[in-house]
């Protein structure tokens, strides 16, 4: 399956299960997989027949900054939904990191994954 990526989209927001995360924002990465068999756009050079980028990260940061979401599973969640709703595609896989994760360990990230198809 062909696919369209978006690497390292950072996004400023507050989410976070503790108050203390909602008072600044905190700057979140994600990468975003859609999975679309992209021959038409490649024989035909038209933006129509692919997924157009630019509106796929404004949904993005629409959904992700539209609300304080406790988890960030959440978050990505509403994204998914919104991302298979919007464009004809068949898989999307959304990672979020939270480099600035409120855990005392030596660590550079903590990242959840989701897997969305549509049915």
């Amino acid at each position: 399956m062909d696919k369209v990526r978006i690497l390292n989209l950072k996004i400023p927001a507050r989410h976070g299960v503790y108050e203390f995360e909602k008072d600044k924002d905190g700057l979140f990465e994600l990468d975003v997989e859609m999975h679309k068999m992209l021959t038409m756009a490649g024989q035909s050079d038209e933006l129509k027949h692919t997924i157009d980028y630019d509106k796929a990260i404004s949904i993005i940061i629409e959904k992700f900054t539209e609300k304080d979401f406790h988890l960030i599973e959440a978050a990505g969640e509403s994204i998914c939904e919104k991302l298979l709703s919007v464009f004809p595609i068949q898989k999307v896989i959304i990672r979020i990191r939270k480099p600035h994760a409120p855990i005392m360990a030596n660590l550079d990230t903590v990242e959840i994954e989701l897997v969305r198809e549509n049915k």
